[in-house]
């Protein structure tokens, strides 16, 4: 640990910590000594020559940023002499810089050039020559453009797309005075640059400026700015949102405050746009004669209210349903299972974690009592070994994989398990490439080399293991027969890849795992992660820091929909429903009748649809949820929702779900709102109205309690977003101790059972939260798939997203900034098979499957196997799941959305 020390600053005394950086140091201590290359997230550089300072004992002048201070160390940041420096330094660089200012950026060179009288010509020694250099504008990137000219060559865009964003697509071109910024060998859009604009936020001359809203954006008339949690995925990236005319006019990472620090990814930093789309809904709409037509308030809610009472008084209350959302707040979220527990009567609730990692949180539940990410994100940075499975993470969750990528540096071991290629493939030490719907042979294959090679931790397993060594001895005798040949042969993973990456996992000090949809996604999605815990169990690798099992989360808020109740098992806090005990302490809260909360489990979202298509469930309520793309088998969802008497879609957008409705209702986005969203690592966040919503939009709460006040339900009198969460607070405990007022900077990790406590930023560490408090081993055997390939269906199909969209895409597509990096659906298909079948890469083709077809374009890759396609799932043009199948994992009740045989062929 760094000794505490003292040091002097322009005789200042300053308390600090032996080795910190001098320059951080004056900045802390509020002594502003002039710097341009130095950035507290980056190395420093010492290229601006700005932060010179004197040292007693030290000849000549030393740049304050590559000084590590020591005790009694005593500094002269200014005087005569280094403030005549400075301006000298300023004045050289002056001369090769493009001056003009169009006031759309922060120029903290321009900043310093007025601070030392440099804007006046008269002022300067040196000719500008900048015109005479010809520098040319890189303006190839859909999002950002380049200027040489108003370049300092600082280092800052190169050291953040490398240091932090770990990418390394930046460097310098041609030498001396000519010398300039290139991203790859030369064009921005013909390089690997993937438009996250970290080197945007880092430059401080405006060199490199952000394209959207470029001719708008004027500094001066910024009218405030806004902290705010960014709606797509689970990282929770903090958000920094500058307001100008009542619109978002700018989108940054929010520095100093975690999980991002300042990073974002592409859709973060350039996918905002969507909210003042000019495509929004404004108005309530009713169907009349299969048209939608406008309508009021007042008689739309009245309408919603009488469909959905004559419902539940002609069929009872489990005749209706309700779909919640990932994309929306807390607070709208615990109001709406509220709503459809109080006032519809029943536990039919349900949303789109079930198609994404109800079998991880199933798994995860029944093994170590709790089904969260049980590690904080930036433990993806410092944990000795990851163990990355199912999970396209630099992709899916970017800021997280630059925790990875960072960690990597620093000597991690990292290992990836995915039948696709992925890009954090090119970071790994080994590569584990199984068939589709091999996963669990290939842990049981590694178990079995950890327990042949003893690697096991038996003082964990006697300790915290439930039956000790007895259910390790069930786990061995299962596993014997999954030998590294016979691994190989069912998952065609090489025998020696198994051992290595058995012995890499088992001997770390410390290992994570991070599991995602490619693992959940299967009628053995349950099993899958039992396997995972299985292993991570007998090796010791959780109940200590840096340590676990974690599953980022696919959206904004699908860890807090579940924690505050949206599940047709449990309420808030994960407290089942079939506990009397539990419901008659939900109802006291809820001040109602213990008697009129259902104690029977609800339906599942897939269960749902079924029970619409037997014409069991006649009504359903859809809050921010889009089933026509993200249900399985949608051309079995498409006749459920045709056979049902009234639904109701409240959202943002028109939708592929919307046409099917009776009602639509236009609803507030996130940036219209105030609220909490959940994250990946369990953190609370705040989220913070920003703008108005368009026209009549309403916040999503405050619609569900008008419909329940016209069905004759009082469900609360809230004034405002923060009192509903201080219900939340008093019905979830493990979110007790957490408020507005103690997120208000930075959000804090549940469980959180008290006002004093600090959240938790690593699970169990003392004991799981089963009833023993024991972690259980869960032994399962490999089953081959009933879905196989076959001469009539010869491909395997599997299916994710990608980087520039966002599931349904209903947002990201809304953004020209990230349609221009990618807007066509297409398939992927292995070369060998391309040349087998007599396809042509780039050409249209038809794939069928037995649940349906689609068009989409074909291309030819080495990210999949031979025999095996992928297809993203976010073009509604194309969609991926009128192929799929709508088979259940019979313990979570997901569906196998990754393995679906199909066929491929030309289009004429």
């Amino acid at each position: 640990m760094p000794k505490n020390i003292s040091i002097s600053i322009d005789g200042k005394q300053i308390a600090t910590l032996e080795g910190a950086n001098l320059l951080q140091v004056a900045k802390d201590n509020g002594i502003n000594i002039p710097s341009l290359c130095y950035h507290k997230k980056l190395t420093p550089t010492g290229a601006c020559r700005l932060c010179v300072t004197k040292i007693k004992g030290q000849k000549g002048l030393l740049m304050s940023c590559t000084v590590s201070v020591t005790d009694g160390m005593e500094i002269i940041a200014f005087d005569n002499e280094i403030e005549e420096t400075r301006k000298h330094t300023l004045d050289y660089l002056l001369a090769e810089h493009n001056d003009i200012h169009d006031g759309t950026y922060k120029d903290e060179f321009r900043d310093l050039v007025i601070q030392y009288g440099l804007d006046k010509p008269e002022n300067r020694k040196y000719p500008n020559i900048s015109k005479a250099l010809a520098y040319k504008i890189d303006d190839t990137s859909p999002v950002l453009s380049y200027d040489a000219s108003k370049c300092i060559k600082c280092f800052r865009c190169i050291k953040g797309c490398d240091e932090v964003q770990g990418k390394n697509v930046l460097s310098f071109s041609e030498r001396g005075i000519t010398s300039h910024i290139i991203a790859g060998f030369d064009k921005w859009n013909e390089s690997e640059c993937d438009g996250c604009g970290e080197c945007v936020q880092l430059c401080p001359t405006g060199a490199l400026v952000e394209k959207p809203h470029r001719k708008e954006i004027k500094i001066e008339k910024v009218e405030k700015n806004v902290i705010t949690t960014c709606p797509y995925c689970g990282v929770g990236c903090q958000l920094d949102l500058s307001i100008q005319d009542g619109k978002i006019v700018r989108s940054e990472g929010a520095e100093g405050i975690l999980p991002n620090d300042g990073r974002l990814c592409v859709k973060g930093r350039f996918g905002i746009d969507y909210v003042q789309s000019p495509e929004r809904l404004t108005k309530p709409l009713i169907k009349k004669n299969d048209k939608f037509v406008e309508a009021e308030w007042d008689e739309t809610l009245d309408l919603i209210a009488s469909k959905f009472s004559e419902i539940k008084g002609k069929y009872g209350n489990d005749a209706l349903a309700g779909y919640a959302s990932a994309k929306c707040t807390n607070e709208d979220n615990y109001l709406f299972q509220k709503f459809i527990r109080v006032v519809f009567g029943t536990n039919n609730i349900d949303y789109c974690t079930r198609l994404c990692h109800a079998s991880t949180v199933t798994a995860m539940l029944k093994s170590i009592g709790d089904g969260a990410g049980t590690n904080s994100i930036e433990d993806f940075e410092t944990t000795d070994c990851l163990f990355v499975t199912g999970n396209n993470i630099i992709e899916t969750h970017p800021v997280t994989a630059t925790y990875v990528k960072q960690g990597k540096k620093n000597g991690q071991k990292l290992i990836v398990c995915d039948p696709k290629w992925t890009p954090m493939v090119k970071y790994a030490d080994i590569w584990l490439q199984p068939r589709l719907g091999a996963d669990v042979a290939l842990l049981n294959g590694m178990i079995h080399v950890i327990i042949k090679e003893d690697l096991i931790d038996r003082d964990f397993i006697e300790k915290r293991v439930d039956r000790g060594f007895e259910a390790f001895n069930e786990l061995k005798q299962l596993t014997e027969k999954y030998t590294p040949e016979k691994t190989e042969e069912i998952t065609s993973v090489p025998k020696e890849k198994i051992i290595t990456a058995a012995r890499m996992y088992a001997n770390a000090k410390t290992a994570m795992i991070a599991t995602g949809m490619g693992l959940s996604q299967q009628v053995t999605g349950t099993n899958n992660v039992f396997s995972l815990i299985n292993m991570m169990m007998i090796t010791g690798q959780i109940g200590k820091e840096r340590a676990g099992i974690d599953p980022p989360r696919g959206q904004n808020n699908v860890q807090g929909a579940t924690d505050v109740g949206c599940s047709p098992i449990v309420y808030p806090g994960y407290i089942p429903i079939t506990n009397n005990e539990n419901r008659k302490r939900v109802a006291k809260i809820w001040n109602v009748d213990y008697e009129s909360l259902s104690g029977k489990p609800g339906l599942t979202t897939v269960e749902i649809m079924h029970a619409a298509y037997d014409e069991k469930v006649k009504g359903l309520f859809i809050m921010g949820e889009n089933p026509m793309v993200t249900d399985p088998n949608l051309n079995h969802t498409e006749k459920a929702l045709k056979k049902m008497d009234f639904i109701v879609v409240q959202d943002i957008f028109h939708t592929e779900t919307t046409p099917y409705a009776d009602v639509i209702l236009p609803a507030a986005s996130f940036a219209e709102k105030d609220g909490t969203f959940v994250n990946s690592d369990r953190r609370v966040l705040r989220v913070r109205k920003a703008v108005e919503s368009p026209g009549e939009a309403r916040e999503d709460w405050k619609i569900i309690l008008s419909i329940a006040e016209r069905m004759g339900v009082n469900i609360g009198n809230y004034k405002n977003a923060s009192e509903i969460f201080d219900e939340i607070a008093l019905a979830t405990p493990i979110m007790s101790g957490i408020s507005y007022d103690r997120i208000d900077h930075q959000g804090i990790q549940w469980p959180c059972p008290t006002k004093d406590h600090p959240g938790t930023s690593t699970l169990f560490l003392d004991k799981f939260n089963t009833p023993n408090g024991k972690g259980i081993l869960n032994p399962v055997e490999h089953v081959s798939q009933k879905e196989k390939a076959s001469k009539e269906y010869p491909f395997i199909l599997n299916s994710g997203r990608i980087l520039y969209h966002y599931h349904s895409a209903t947002m990201s597509r809304k953004n020209k900034s990230l349609t221009d990096f990618a807007n066509e659906s297409y398939v992927l298909m292995n070369h060998g098979d391309v040349v087998k079948f007599g396809f042509i890469d780039g050409t249209k083709v038809k794939v069928t499957s037995k649940q349906g077809e689609l068009q989409t374009t074909l291309k030819s890759s080495d990210q999949v196997a031979e025999g095996e396609l992928f297809m993203p799932w976010h073009f509604s043009e194309s969609p991926v799941n009128r192929l799929t199948r709508s088979d259940l994992d019979p313990f979570s009740k997901i569906a196998a959305f990754k393995l679906t045989a199909c066929k491929v062929e030309k289009l004429l």
